[in-house]
């Protein structure tokens, strides 16, 4: 029967032992691991060119872009309020990429100008008004009158 002082003591020196490695091998170690990581960030280097490309294919979604930032903004609210916003302030950018997701889907694109001259765009159940003041990818927090 082994002992237990047996075990630990020849786990010890098992890992003494294995700890002296030649030099040589070491740097050779050394070199492999170096080139491992410069080939992975290469590759990682082509999986973001390829994801950049598909994302210009794919276009405006109601994942990316402006549209998706409206939405989770309007989800926020019917979740607080139990409803739709009537109105939500966009900046010029956005109402491109609201303009945009119309007429990639298809959807009838209704824009209309308010009392206060302001542009209007109909998404979905809310009125996303146009604020040229603020920055271009602006939007803000919906509300009803």
């Amino acid at each position: 029967m082994i002992s237990r002082r047996e075990i630990v003591s020849a786990g010890v020196l098992g890992t003494l032992a294995a700890g002296s490695v030649p030099s040589e091998a070491a740097a050779q170690n050394q070199d492999e691991v170096q080139a491992l990581r410069a080939g992975l960030r290469a590759l990682e280097d082509q999986v973001k060119t390829i994801k950049t490309a598909i994302d210009a294919l794919r276009g405006n979604s109601m994942e990316s872009g402006g549209v998706a930032v409206v939405k989770a903004r309007i989800q926020d609210y019917a979740k607080s309020s139990g409803r739709f916003p009537d109105y939500c302030d966009i900046g010029l950018s956005v109402f491109y990429d609201v303009y945009d997701w119309h007429a990639k889907n298809q959807q009838q694109i209704t824009i209309a100008r308010l009392a206060e001259q302001r542009l209007s765009i109909q998404f979905m159940l809310t009125q996303l008004v146009l604020r040229w003041e603020n920055d271009v990818n602006y939007v803000g927090t919906p509300y009803s009158l």
